[in-house]
């Protein structure tokens, strides 16, 4: 059992009194023992604080609305339960009446038929005509019962049934006796009687059932239609009342510092839940430290800046705030819950003297949003502490490493210009060695020897080329080799061909 302890000061009676609440839900003392470093009174009061920042969310337009509109439903129920009433008495009037109506068209029906029956002389075929009229009718009657009666007034039609069951002995007995009679007009007529006052018998007493059956069901529902209006006038009091208590609770925050200070305490639970084992302390009446600073094992310390304007938050508020950070030698994260930030993006990352610096736009108490400013801080103050540790050695100032550079570009100028410079040379000297030929030499050489050098000669002009390229060239506009195949296909007369060099 969990006990929590609170002071009350009573100043009519001058004294003090202790209020001792006892918890014996074992969700609540098992959550308490898992996280023994809270304290249930600061939970609770920080949970009251939650429920008095509501004003954000509900005013006395909206508490209007919504009993109105409870009204509104309210009425709407009345309405459908008379409904049901008259639906209710239309399906009992509809069932009486189609029963009666039923009942007294088989009566006729079978009246009518028996006496065409009885009008045949021959005795040996009045047994099986009066016996098939006999069973149609009670089949018909039968069947009509299941029909009309609803299937959860089992014990009506089972009632009805055994009236009809009774009834139907009867008959067959007077039937019987009918037959073993002489069959004279008088005898007729008494079985027709006794048969139309016992069917009357039957249809009163049925609809007597039927009538008791939705007297019961009327008074049921009228019980049940009794306890839903009550509920629902109970329900309408107590939502009144509700909305008056909450309504004139919330009328003491309507000032913009208890506005503020319940965005706050929204933010502090909001960051309390994304991260369970972080330190995070309210320092909004501390100078130049922002609303909250937040504290974690192996990560950056971070100050947050929280604004409930209805306006953009203006360039002074962020001047103050990299004020803060500087003091505070921190990271930081500035939230506008409902507008903007002048000069700021949404979502802009500065780097102040090695910490990072993060603006979020209409954050309207998203976690979403919360974690990924807090992500982005996180990620990057890790690499900027690996780039400050990898840097930690002798520095370079500015001015040597401008000549660093310029010497750098000079380099790479002069090594373009060598390269540049051999290849031309290297061109040239290409060009040098390939003119030195003995063509005189060559020639006489291949009228002794085998052709021992690679002579790129056309066969139709006896060209020479210095290289393949180069015969290609030729062969392309050779004059012989187009004479030779004009001549091939029949216009050689036709074409004059002209060489040049």
């Amino acid at each position: 059992m969990l006990y929590l302890k609170s002071k009350l000061e009573l100043g009519l009676k001058k004294q003090q009194k202790y209020y001792v609440m006892n918890i014996t839900n074992q969700r609540i003392i098992s959550f308490f023992k898992e996280h023994p470093n809270l304290d249930p009174e600061t939970i609770i009061l920080r949970f009251i604080d939650i429920m008095e920042s509501l004003n954000d969310s509900m005013n006395s337009s909206m508490n209007n609305s919504m009993v109105i509109d409870m009204l509104d439903k309210l009425k709407q129920l009345d309405n459908k339960i008379d409904n049901v009433s008259q639906q209710v008495n239309k399906i009992t009037d509809d069932t009486q009446t189609q029963f009666t109506l039923k009942m007294a068209e088989f009566k006729k029906e079978y009246l009518a038929e028996v006496n065409m029956v009885l009008t045949c002389n021959v005795s040996d075929k009045i047994a099986p005509l009066i016996k098939e009229q006999n069973d149609a009718l009670f089949n018909k009657t039968n069947t009509m019962i299941k029909d009309v009666i609803p299937r959860n007034e089992t014990v009506v039609s089972k009632s009805i049934e055994k009236m009809v069951s009774k009834f139907r002995e009867s008959v067959d007995s007077e039937t019987k006796a009918l037959l073993t009679n002489s069959m004279d007009k008088d005898t007729f007529t008494k079985y027709l009687s006794e048969f139309n006052n016992n069917m009357s018998s039957i249809i009163t007493a049925s609809q007597g059932l039927i009538n008791e059956a939705i007297s019961r069901s009327e008074e049921k529902l009228e019980n049940k239609i009794d306890n839903i209006q009550q509920i629902s006038a109970n329900s309408n009091h107590n939502t009144i009342s509700l909305h008056s208590s909450v309504g004139d609770l919330l009328k003491k925050f309507e000032n913009s510092s208890a506005k503020g200070k319940m965005s706050e305490n929204l933010l502090m639970n909001i960051i309390e839940t994304l991260y369970p084992a972080a330190e995070v302390e309210s320092v909004g009446q501390t100078k130049e430290t922002g609303d909250i600073i937040m504290l974690r094992n192996h990560k950056p310390k971070i100050l947050i800046e929280n604004k409930l304007w209805n306006r953009s938050v203006v360039q002074a508020e962020v001047a103050k705030f990299i004020r803060d950070i500087e003091i505070q030698g921190c990271c930081g994260i500035f939230l506008s819950q409902g507008g903007k930030i002048t000069t700021k993006d949404n979502f802009e990352i500065n780097i102040h003297n090695g910490n990072v610096l993060v603006y979020v736009h209409d954050v309207n108490n998203d976690p979403d949003k919360i974690k990924l400013a807090v992500d982005i801080v996180d990620h990057l103050k890790c690499k900027l502490d690996e780039i400050d540790m990898d840097c930690t050695g002798d520095n370079i100032s500015r001015e040597i490493l401008d000549y660093i550079n310029a010497e750098y570009q000079n380099f790479v100028s002069s090594k373009t210009a060598l390269i540049k410079l051999s290849k031309e040379f290297n061109k040239k000297l290409l060009k040098q060695i390939d003119d030195l030929k003995l063509p005189s030499l060559e020639d006489y050489l291949s009228s002794k020897f085998a052709f021992a050098s690679n002579k790129f000669v056309c066969e139709f002009c006896g060209f020479v080329g210095k290289n393949q390229q180069s015969k290609s060239a030729h062969l392309r506009g050779c004059a012989e080799k187009k004479r030779i195949e004009a001549s091939k296909s029949g216009q050689g007369d036709n074409i004059i061909y002209c060489e040049t060099e």
